[in-house]
């Protein structure tokens, strides 16, 4: 069962489901969507009546690993992730995947650890497990925003050492890594590069 999520607050970051996020969309400011690519349309969530709040789509798959050929996270999508929380941080933000675990759980990470500066990379994911305590933060978009915000591996760190400590979390990356390798045709790929160009 997902963690309820907190009444929308000005300055504040909210981390759900799609289930959730379809009951509360609208009471949010903005909305980051983070999707597979090529979504089917009764799995996603868009806005076509007022009021509407601003919202951004994303689509990569909640994979962990960036070698496997699939279309995992951008540096060019956690980059429009934080400019548009950067733009809407005065107001009330929802950040949501399918399950509200993973990836929605690795942007809000890289919000939260903009929004505090370097050497906070502790403190924002303890913020965002006060948030979303079933968190387990994408692994590829933790390691882009690190880069990005020029953490120079501290926030990646701080996922590692946390992982350490948390069989839990340990458990679901591999549970989730033995998916991936055992159904990767399941997941949307890289399209190859044309080597004649």
């Amino acid at each position: 069962m997902s963690t309820p999520i907190k009444a929308p607050e000005q300055g504040s970051l909210a981390v759900s489901s799609l289930a959730q996020a379809r009951k509360h969309k609208r009471r949010y400011d903005a909305v980051i969507t983070l999707e597979d690519p090529g979504c089917r349309l009764p799995d996603r969530l868009r806005f076509s009546a007022q009021p509407m709040p601003a919202h951004l789509v994303l689509q990569f798959e909640d994979v962990d690993d960036d070698s496997l050929g699939i279309r995992v996270a951008t540096r060019e999508q956690v980059i429009d992730a934080l400019a548009f929380a950067q733009a809407h941080q005065a107001g009330s933000l929802l950040v949501h995947c399918y399950n509200g675990v993973g990836r929605s759980a690795g942007i809000a990470l890289a919000i939260l650890a903009s929004r505090l500066g370097a050497g906070s990379e502790e403190k924002a994911l303890a913020d965002l497990l006060e948030i979303r305590p079933e968190a387990t933060p994408n692994l590829v978009v933790v390691k882009l925003a690190d880069g990005i915000l020029g953490r120079n591996g501290a926030l990646v760190s701080a996922v590692a050492d946390w992982q350490e400590r948390t069989p839990r979390v340990l458990q679901a990356r591999r549970d989730r890594a033995a998916f991936v390798r055992r159904a990767a045709h399941l997941y949307a790929h890289v399209p190859p590069v044309d080597s004649d160009q």
